[in-house]
């Protein structure tokens, strides 16, 4: 048997199983290159010519598998990358039409076996897809083919290593992967720190660069304006300076003729409050005396209604007494008359109860006359059956 490079194997397999398992391999492998031809989600180039040289079926299944393709990789695109395939005039518009996922992979995988069949039976086929394909299998095809030749070349050597070689391989496999994992977390975790350095320093020289340029601008901007407040400070004081004497020494006088004329005003007035006073105070004493009259006469009707309160008060408390002792007359009046009436309520039912029992015992008097009545009368009938019965006997 031939190594996984294709070449012979001085140490061959001998075991049935392994040379099985190499086989499925190279044929997996031979399958996937006839695949590698045919363009993924797309017809080939030239597609006219291509379905005159090799039949309308082969196109047709060709085109089938595309369109498997095309919707499988839809279906199994998030919804939001499916609306901005949408945006851009791309993909199904109308989903709901296709069918699920699991039903697509089925029929995505049988139309992939079918299309591998064609190939292994018509190798012209496949000659027609490489040279019409100008750029070769994909980029993850190649990945795939190099994978798998790769899986060929590991299996091999494992199906053909001793146990013992292959727990050592193993072992240092695992010793190796788990020094290259440490290096490349430590590497991962440095480069992460590098990269995360270099953005905060990057943002702190822009932020302090741009808060730089941003002073220059304002100092320079407080400068000329400064410079020109300065001007327009200038200017301005002095007309205000202009302005401010001219209208203080006009308002000084204006000032001066008002305060003439209030001091005269304040003098005419002082003069006319002085009789206005004079006035308010002869009124101030004869209110003053009928206010003391009318005190006096408020304190004399207030001693009367006082007295009469007081005459007042006795009656109503007279009458008070008079009002609890009825009261407490009524209340013993209406406790009696509950109490007799109790007594005639206790009396009544007694005798209902002693009417009912009366009653009761009428009845079953009667029943039992009834029941009495009846065994005597079944008696003397039974007594003249039997005497009948003993005179027919006799005669016989």
């Amino acid at each position: 048997m031939d190594g996984p490079d294709g070449r012979q194997n001085p140490q061959k397999l001998t075991n049935v199983e392994a040379q099985r398992i190499m086989a499925i391999l190279d044929e997996t492998h031979s399958k996937l290159q006839l695949l590698s031809h045919v363009p993924p989600l797309r017809r080939v180039a030239n597609f006219e010519a291509f379905q005159e040289e090799v039949g309308r079926e082969v196109s047709a299944v060709l085109d089938e598998q595309v369109l498997l393709e095309q919707q499988y990789k839809w279906v199994s695109t998030p919804h939001h990358e499916q609306q901005q395939e949408l945006a851009s005039g791309h993909g199904f518009a109308d989903d709901h039409a296709l069918p699920d996922f699991e039903t697509l992979d089925d029929e995505l995988r049988h139309s992939t076996r079918v299309v591998c069949r064609m190939l292994r039976e018509a190798p012209g086929i496949s000659a027609q897809l490489k040279v019409l394909n100008d750029f070769g299998p994909s980029g993850a095809m190649r990945k795939y083919l190099n994978t798998v030749v790769d899986l060929r070349g590991q299996t091999y050597t494992k199906l053909s290593t001793s146990v013992e070689e292959e727990k050592a391989k193993e072992d240092w496999f695992l010793e190796i992967s788990a020094r290259e994992e440490k290096a490349s977390q430590t590497l991962r975790q440095l480069q992460k720190e590098i990269k995360t350095e270099k953005a905060e320093r990057e943002r702190e020289v822009s932020s302090r660069n741009e808060t730089i340029q941003k002073l220059r601008e304002e100092l320079e901007l407080i400068k000329s304006s400064t410079l020109a407040e300065e001007k327009q400070l200038d200017a301005d004081t002095k007309a205000s300076e202009s302005a401010d004497q001219n209208g203080f020494l006009a308002k000084e006088g204006a000032l001066a003729e008002e305060l003439a004329k209030l001091t005269k005003e304040l003098e005419d007035k002082r003069a006319k409050n002085k009789e206005s006073e004079e006035g308010l105070r002869k009124k101030k004493l004869k209110f003053e005396g009928e206010v003391s009259s009318w005190i006096t006469k408020y304190d004399g009707e207030m001693e009367e209604k006082d007295r009469e309160i007081s005459a007042l008060r006795l009656i109503y408390d007279e009458e008070k007494k008079e009002l609890d002792r009825l009261e407490a007359y009524f209340e013993k009046l209406m406790a009696e008359r509950a109490a007799a009436m109790e007594v005639e309520r206790k009396k009544a039912e007694e005798r209902a109860r002693q009417q009912a029992q009366m009653a009761a015992l009428s009845k079953a008097a009667t029943m039992l006359q009834k029941i009495w009545r009846g065994k005597q009368g079944r008696d003397a009938a039974a007594r003249g059956k039997a005497g009948k019965a003993k005179g027919g006997k006799k005669k016989k």
